[in-house]
């Protein structure tokens, strides 16, 4: 397993969601592709100089790995640094540090032909 790392990538496009929600996708260079593959309930850590001084946030991955990109959603937080700064100035072709994704929230086993598999996540 290779540890995870950043990489600047630009981003291929910024989605108003809701008046307080984007998703972001990003461009994968083919040679990062395979850093870049990623399971369901696994996140992206972002990096960027607000200010001066270094912001790091994590997302949730919102597509699914069958689609053809990788995209979060950033929901702005009230004085939240990063999510305002991606609500209100993050557009297409900025470049961006993305680390390669993480976590394992998520189904460790292949589902098994037959059984149905339901979960429930508060928070």
């Amino acid at each position: 397993m290779i540890p995870p790392r950043f990489h600047r990538l630009t981003i291929r496009d910024v989605r108003r969601e809701t008046p307080d929600a984007v998703s972001i996708a990003f461009d994968i260079p083919p040679e990062l592709a395979p850093d870049y593959a990623y399971a369901p309930g696994q996140y992206l850590t972002l990096r960027t100089l607000l200010d001066g001084e270094e912001v790091r946030r994590s997302y949730s991955i919102c597509s699914g790995p069958e689609e053809a990109e990788l995209r979060i959603g950033v929901k702005r937080v009230e004085n939240g640094a990063f999510s305002t700064f991606a609500n209100e100035a993050l557009q297409a072709g900025h470049p961006i540090d993305v680390m390669t994704p993480t976590g394992r929230f998520g189904q460790i086993a292949p589902a098994a032909e037959g059984c149905t598999y339901a979960g429930f996540a508060a928070g």
